[in-house]
């Protein structure tokens, strides 16, 4: 797997993404996307694609139909090719554990059972009429086998665990000619159970078991009509009418040939079918769903007893194990390999295995408060049922023992323990993968998202032992700054394969990240007009958490860190501030003040903030021009609120800590010069009197520029997560205000 391009239109809110992965030299790839950009939809067009629903991807909202056109080395991506890993899926079990229990040889033998059981299955489909499968609520879901489990009443849902309970030396009579579909049928039992029904069987039977005391020889419940039936088949089967061989029946009847005994069958079944209650019982069954089991009494009237209420669920049994009795020989192969992979599977040591390998992974390097086992090893492993995990807790001697259904319903995980659960099953799924040496495409959604430092870190240590095979190829999303930066790190990541996902006039394009060893030593050494700018904020962190040098030499402020502070906010000293201070200033900090020589150092900088963020675009995403609009947009906005607020005449309200204070404008902005957060305090102000569109214009104001613009190594996300279409829309309504 070498090149992987996508193309997607219209898919869950991605209207247009284009992009080739190259994975040649380098088998991962790390986006950082910002929330509600394209991560999610982009991982839920990829996991339609691992399900094989392609044709289901579309866009939801407005229902439009998708175009999916993804190719890997120019031929069409397959369910099989891609595997997704969600932030989160809370009930996520994995399909992995049971092929991580057992090795190659086992695994053939598993096969080879259940073949044998398919091919069963199938017979008793033929013999019942009941379909293996059926489509219900447009999915296909199976009927026969768990009928089956549920007429038998077995705990362990799978015909093959249960295969010893079938004892066909139980049967009373033998049905293995009447269809289970033809009289378990919805239509079919409404009428059985009727009270008429009930009723006419009640007096069939008192009917019948006076024909039955007419022949001595037949004993109800015992020795029955088909039994006598079964006793002829035998009989001539195995020549038993030989050398003058004879029968002798109770009543002194004597019959030396297989004629002479099927006169008598006949005889006796022709009386009970002349019974008049059972012709009634008929007349009831004469329209079309009832047809077929009219012909079913007609053939089989000693059936009729068993159609009592309280019979039905006897009766069930009684067809199911006729047509295991009808295949026995078949049934008792099924029932020999299912011992001997019995046998097999007994030796399996679960501390030996591929799973224990990758449970060992996860709790090596995850801190989770519980160990696991698996409590159905035999049925798991023969793939007849989900592997059952159970959670033990040990508190000092005391141990407790929770199913994953009782774990959940309790909810005693945290976030970060629930998130844990299912990555685990995810590294169940990731080391199968392992195993098969199966090339893959994996697509990771935000998958730290929640996790404390420790297990995040763990999770980058998985994902670069992912990174070593050579059968994977990784795009790792992440809408967290400081995640993506350490992937990029740790991985090693080359910088075409480190990118920034941006939105554009109704696309969303990826881009090599700009700034890949964070952008301040970019702009150090590159002093033009916007990084001069953009680096305002940073270096205003670097004087409040060291020594405050006071080299800016503006008369009134002697605080370096006040100046920058003016340069921020808009205070009384705002406009006197000119490129000559800032120069003094980066050159004692930042060793640098070589600004470019276009820069008049006579220039008041807010005064260039202005200009600077007018010439900004749409296409101007880079960190800096954001930095510079959310200046603008702040000085803009609190040079509004101030001049409104001196010209108010009324009271204003305010609270110093718990206190609350009412005075004038003049007292309010008193107030305002020492409060911690200027923008806020002067937009709590202006509410009180604004315009309410102003008013709102001025709230997104203190929504979407950051409170203290902070700009050390990691905490510039929040800028780098602003949309600068966003951005400079505020900035002109601000401007307009």
């Amino acid at each position: 797997m070498e090149k992987v391009s996508v193309n997607l239109e219209n898919c869950y809110g991605i209207e247009k993404l284009s992009y080739e992965f190259n994975f040649a030299d380098d088998n991962v790839y790390a986006i950082y996307a910002r929330n509600g950009l394209m991560k999610t939809s982009l991982s839920k067009t990829f996991k339609m694609i691992q399900e094989n629903k392609q044709d289901e991807i579309k866009d939801e909202i407005f229902d439009l139909s998708g175009t999916v056109n993804v190719k890997i080395d120019g031929t069409d991506i397959t369910a099989k090719d891609v595997f997704v890993i969600k932030s989160f899926e809370n009930a996520y079990e994995s399909d992995s554990i049971t092929s991580l229990l057992v090795n190659d040889a086992t695994k053939k033998s598993i096969s080879s059972v259940l073949k044998l059981k398919a091919s069963f299955l199938k017979l008793l489909e033929q013999s019942s009429g009941i379909k293996i499968t059926k489509v219900s609520g447009g999915k296909k879901v199976f009927e026969l086998e768990p009928l089956i489990v549920k007429d038998f009443g077995f705990d362990e849902d799978s015909f093959l665990l249960n295969i010893d309970e079938f004892d066909v030396s139980e049967i009373e009579v033998d049905f293995r000619n009447v269809q289970y579909s033809s009289i378990f049928e919805e239509q079919v039992l409404k009428k059985i159970r009727s009270s008429e029904f009930q009723n006419k069987i009640d007096e069939f039977i008192i009917k019948s078991d006076e024909i039955y005391a007419d022949f001595g020889f037949l004993d109800k419940g015992k020795f029955t009509l088909p039994k006598l039936k079964e006793a002829e088949k035998s009989l001539s089967k195995h020549s038993f009418f030989v050398k003058d061989n004879k029968i002798v029946l109770a009543g002194g009847f004597e019959i030396g040939d297989c004629d002479g005994l099927k006169e008598k069958i006949k005889e006796v079944d022709e009386k009970l079918k002349g019974v008049p209650e059972l012709k009634e019982i008929e007349k009831m069954l004469s329209d079309v769903k009832g047809m077929a089991f009219k012909e079913v009494i007609e053939k089989n009237p000693e059936i009729v007893a068993y159609l009592k209420t309280d019979e039905l669920d006897k009766l069930k049994k009684i067809l199911w194990l006729s047509y295991i009795w009808d295949e026995e020989a078949k049934f008792q192969e099924l029932r020999n390999k299912c011992h001997d992979l019995e046998t097999e599977i007994s030796t399996v040591n679960v501390d030996d295995t591929p799973w224990r390998d990758a449970l060992n992974i996860f709790e090596d390097r995850f801190d989770v408060p519980y160990n696991m086992k698996i409590t159905n090893l035999k049925s798991s492993i023969i793939g007849e049922s989900i592997p059952r995990v159970e959670f033990s807790f040990t508190r000092d001697s005391n141990s407790v023992c929770l199913s994953r259904t009782d774990l959940e319903s309790k909810d005693v995980l945290s976030q970060g323990e629930k998130r844990a659960l299912y990555l685990l099953n995810i590294v169940f799924d990731i080391e199968e993968c392992k195993r098969q040496k199966k090339e893959t495409l994996f697509i990771i959604d935000d998958i730290a998202d929640s996790f404390d430092y420790k297990n995040k870190y763990a999770i980058i240590e998985y994902l670069y032992d992912m990174a070593k095979e050579n059968d994977f190829c990784l795009i790792i999303m992440s809408h967290n700054f400081d995640f993506y930066r350490t992937v990029s790190s740790r991985l090693c990541l080359k910088r075409e394969n480190r990118l920034s996902a941006e939105s554009c006039i109704n696309e969303i394009s990826l881009k090599q990240e700009k700034y890949q060893d964070r952008p301040f030593e970019f702009w150090k050494k590159n002093l033009v007009i916007k990084n001069i700018l953009a680096l305002i904020p940073f270096v205003r962190n670097l004087i409040e958490y060291g020594e405050d040098k006071k080299v800016g030499e503006l008369t009134g402020i002697e605080s370096d860190y006040l100046i920058l502070t003016n340069l921020l906010h808009e205070k009384d000293d705002t406009e006197r501030i000119t490129f000559e201070h800032l120069k003094k200033i980066y050159k004692s900090y930042m060793g640098v003040d070589n600004f470019n020589p276009s820069i008049d150092n006579t220039e008041s900088v807010c005064h260039e903030i202005y200009i600077v963020a007018d010439s900004i675009t749409n296409s101007d995403v880079d960190l800096e021009n954001k930095i510079i609009l959310a200046i603008a947009i702040r000085h803009l906005a609190e040079k509004y609120m101030i001049q409104e607020i001196n010209n108010y005449s009324g009271e204003l309200s305010w609270k110093t800590k718990r206190k609350q204070n009412n005075g004038s404008a003049q007292e309010f902005m008193n107030h305002v010069k020492t409060a911690l957060n200027q923008t806020r305090e002067l937009c709590t102000g202006f509410q009180q009197f604004g315009d309410k569109e102003k008013v709102k214009i001025v709230e997104q104001v203190n929504i979407m520029t950051p409170e203290n613009i902070h700009l050390n190594s990691f905490m510039y996300e929040p800028i780098l997560d602003m949309d600068i279409v966003e951005l400079i829309k505020l900035y002109q309504e601000v401007k307009n205000i």
